[in-house]
């Protein structure tokens, strides 16, 4: 029979609030050194815009004030939307750059026309036409500039990635709770090792950064989609051997073991050409023009890539493009090696990434080619940003 004494309940009452309060205590004493352990990490990624931050409204803001630097340490799964996203907010853009991170050094000031970088979003061959499926038809280029990569029709290569799918551009990753809680122990890490320095999260800088790499190494995308390698080339440009990809030497290594990017190859992989065939045949028929560069390695790379032997593909790869290019209203500009262009291995970012200047070169050569881009390009212009050039690597401010 239940106990009615009221003064019974009381008691039982006050034992359960005393319990309940020694338990919270308990749970706080315990959550508290995790808390404090957490505290600055999250703080890091908060204040940086590294997660836990929405990425649109910033975008926005940069894409209509024409400023801002976007660069992800951690994060690089918010670029292909982000790009992505920056063609739809932006007004139709006569000219669009497209392909891996080979395509970003061109920049908005060697055209006259509209146009947009949307590199950094594209792995393989069939990837191009993916990316476009996903564009309404008012926002599609009239023009459109990619970079064949090398390794896109190397068979090895291939076997080890995929092609990519619609959602990796469409749905927006960066405010995702669950990556920015798998960050914290890496940030925590480099806080220990004093890599990371959160005073600078609080300077007021002209360039706005957002993400770790911008606000640390000065590394990110431009509000045109071109990207700044930052202090990178701060340290290209004086030798340092903290330079990543110092003297090309972890590309020659790849070079030589034919791993990654550099498998070795006999042929060119006909799935990965008969792909570039329907892009070429879809772009036609959507009014679209191909401007496609195979781009250059640095010369030491090319050289060393010709010397083993085992990267056969390479050396017909150029008359393959060529042969699905014949035929078509489309143009096709090969590179090989930076010494196609007339530069050499100092305006080389690392083994298979040229810097602005000699991106710069190259377009010169596609213009004197006689690419359509000539009616987008002040060929006399562009010569005499290319003398004033204030490095081997940099043009533009």
């Amino acid at each position: 029979m239940a106990n009615t004494d009221p003064e019974f309940h009381r008691t039982v009452t006050a034992q359960n609030r005393t319990q309940l309060r020694l338990f919270l205590l308990r749970l706080l004493l315990f959550a508290l050194p995790l808390l404090l352990i957490t505290a600055p990490p999250v703080a890091v990624l908060v204040l940086s815009g590294e997660a836990f931050r929405d990425l649109e409204p910033v975008l926005q803001q940069s894409l209509q004030q024409k400023q801002g630097l976007i660069g992800f340490a951690w994060n690089e799964q918010n670029y292909p939307w982000m790009k992505r996203q920056a063609v739809l907010q932006l007004p139709p853009q006569q000219i669009l750059a497209l392909g891996s991170s080979r395509v970003l050094q061109f920049r908005r000031e060697m055209f006259n026309c509209p146009f947009w970088n949307a590199g950094y979003t594209i792995v393989t061959a069939a990837d191009f036409r993916t990316f476009l499926s996903t564009l309404p038809a008012e926002k599609r280029p009239r023009i459109l500039l990619i970079t064949l990569d090398q390794w896109m029709f190397n068979s090895n290569w291939l076997q080890s990635t995929t092609d990519t799918a619609p959602a990796h551009w469409t749905q927006n990753p960066s405010f995702s709770l669950r990556t920015g809680l798998r960050l914290l122990p890496d940030v925590l890490l480099d806080l220990i090792r004093g890599r990371i320095s959160v005073s600078s999260l609080t300077q007021q800088r002209n360039d706005a950064p957002w993400g770790l790499n911008a606000w640390q190494n000065a590394k990110g995308f431009r509000p045109d989609g071109s990207f700044a390698y930052g202090r990178q080339i701060q340290q290209r440009l004086i030798q340092d051997p903290a330079t990543p990809d110092f003297q090309f030497s972890g590309t020659l290594q790849r070079v030589a073991a034919g791993s990654d990017r550099f498998a070795f190859g006999e042929t060119p992989d006909a799935a990965a050409v008969e792909q570039l065939r329907v892009l070429l045949q879809t772009c036609s028929e959507q009014q679209i023009h191909v401007v496609a560069c195979l781009p250059p390695f640095a010369n030491a790379v090319a050289t060393a890539l010709q010397d083993s032997g085992r990267h056969q593909y390479l050396q017909v790869l150029p008359d393959t493009l060529q042969e699905a290019f014949r035929g078509t209203p489309h143009e096709l500009h090969c590179f090989p090696a930076l010494a196609d262009c007339d530069a050499d291995d100092s305006e080389a970012i690392d083994g298979f990434h040229a810097g602005e200047k000699a991106t710069l070169r190259q377009l010169l050569r596609m213009l004197q080619q006689g690419s359509r881009l000539n009616a987008c390009c002040n060929t006399a212009q562009l010569s005499q940003d290319l003398a004033a050039a204030p490095s081997a690597l940099e043009v533009y401010p």
